[in-house]
């Protein structure tokens, strides 16, 4: 009977950890302006982050879309963070960031680290919605939803300004 308690508790210990959320990474990262923005930050808010690329016909047609949903949920507290994969370059971002009038920061990731510390993101478009404990509660690989996610943020308590 000794033996069965450990038994139960590591495989309890177990079943919570697969029901647990994948964590964000905790970096800070530098803008293409030289702002710093904290992915996990106190008091942390809720966050979406986009790896993208200026020449991704995906990445490029939903940016309206991103947009949109910036201006409906900012004002909430929802962030976004725009990382441009490493073969981007600064004066391609700020062309495309002009172009565009895209509203929210954007990172360059020049050596792949953040890629690689959001388990090595290669595709683009793909998304992360970080909860404000810093739990991944959604990572899309391709185009997104707008209405799976905008009921993802209601179901955080955030809405449409």
């Amino acid at each position: 009977m000794i033996m069965i308690r450990p038994f139960l508790f590591t495989l309890a210990l177990i079943a919570l950890t697969a029901c647990s959320s994948p964590q964000a990474p905790d970096l800070t990262l530098t803008d293409i302006d030289g702002v710093q923005h904290a992915v996990l930050s106190k008091p942390q808010s809720p966050l979406l982050v986009i790896f993208w690329a200026t020449d991704c016909p995906g990445c490029i047609k939903e940016i309206p879309e991103l947009i949109a949903l910036h201006d409906q949920f900012a004002a909430q507290g929802l962030r976004f963070l725009a990382i441009a994969l490493a073969h981007d370059t600064p004066a391609q971002l700020q062309a495309m960031r002009a172009r565009k009038q895209l509203p929210y920061p954007i990172i360059w990731d020049e050596t792949g680290e953040i890629a690689a510390a959001f388990n090595q993101v290669r595709v683009t478009p793909t998304h992360f919605l970080i909860s404000p404990t810093g739990d991944i509660l959604m990572r899309k690989i391709g185009e997104l939803n707008m209405d799976a996610l905008k009921e993802k943020l209601h179901s955080m308590g955030l809405q449409e300004s």
